[in-house]
């Protein structure tokens, strides 16, 4: 909303909200009539300097909605918030996924595997954690490109056989260890080639300054999705050859629930609703070709 749309009694409803994180934990969303109009209320991570350096939860609200007797004019509800998510490793050695998963956070992507030989530490507790809170798993190799990108690849798929989640599998390319462009392509080409045969169509998380410094990939929109990190940005800059993001990393120091480390976490967002999201974890499980095998 904008800054003269909101009346005193939404400010001091905000209010309320920001000072009752029992009944409103962080991303929790509620709604309340003000007259004619219906609005919004979002808990979202807010800069330091918004909340005096100190608290870092804040309030937002969004367009209200014209009602009429408690019906929107339009029939329409007000569009749900893009649905939450997590990417964890090492660096989070203890987490409450229990206390993740009621913070609003719908998945979570878990780093399992590096190079050619480093399996995390934390991927196994971290997977069985965040199925037993049901949240959506995917699970994502950090590329390096001086090493063989299919060798890399059957290590990461060995830590899958006996539960390959559910959500694609992720290669995550943002460094170039000093290679040239085509080895970092090469290598990417590789892995995607022996992780497709065994999981299907993987995601492809990067950065747009560094992907669109790389040759093109002939193709690549048409073997593997994109999860873009682009913090603090109204929406993520484009990706040479990858136009369409399912998931946006749009912030590096978001504070999560369950997770210890004030304004500390990546957060993510899927493009689409609730719905769209069990859709896209579930076409993802029925088209594995070999589900639970490495190759």
């Amino acid at each position: 909303m904008t800054q003269v749309s909101v009346t005193p009694p939404m400010t001091q409803w905000a209010i309320e909200i920001l000072h009752d994180p029992t009944r409103f934990p962080m991303f929790g969303t509620t709604l309340r009539p003000f007259g004619a109009v219906t609005v919004l209320a979002r808990v979202e991570w807010h800069d330091p300097d918004f909340q005096n350096h100190v608290v870092h939860r804040g309030v937002t609200l969004y367009e209200p909605i014209p009602t009429l007797a408690g019906v929107n004019a339009v029939g329409a509800a007000p569009p749900p918030p893009l649905p939450l998510g997590v990417d964890v490793s090492g660096y989070q050695p203890h987490i409450n996924w229990s206390q993740v998963a009621t913070s609003g956070i719908s998945y979570a992507f878990v780093k399992a595997t590096e190079g050619t030989t480093l399996v995390d530490h934390c991927f196994a507790n971290h997977w069985a954690g965040a199925a037993s809170a049901n949240l959506l798993r995917g699970a994502y190799h950090f590329f390096r490109p001086n090493l063989d990108g299919a060798a890399q690849a059957r290590l990461f798929l060995a830590q899958l056989q006996a539960d390959p989640g559910e959500l694609p599998p992720v290669l995550d390319v943002e460094v170039s260890d000093h290679a040239s462009g085509a080895l970092v392509v090469a290598g990417v080409n590789a892995w995607i080639d022996v992780v497709s045969k065994v999981l299907g169509r993987p995601i492809i998380y990067t950065m747009p300054g560094f992907w669109n410094t790389l040759p093109v990939i002939p193709g690549i929109a048409d073997r593997a999705d994109l999860w873009v990190a682009h913090w603090d940005a109204k929406s993520p800059a484009a990706v040479k050859g990858l136009p369409n993001w399912k998931f946006w990393q749009f912030t590096n120091h978001a504070t999560i629930t369950g997770i210890p480390g004030q304004a500390a976490m990546d957060e993510d967002r899927f493009n689409g609703s609730a719905a769209d999201l069990a859709a896209y974890s579930q076409a993802f499980v029925a088209a594995r070709p070999v589900a639970g095998a490495a190759a």
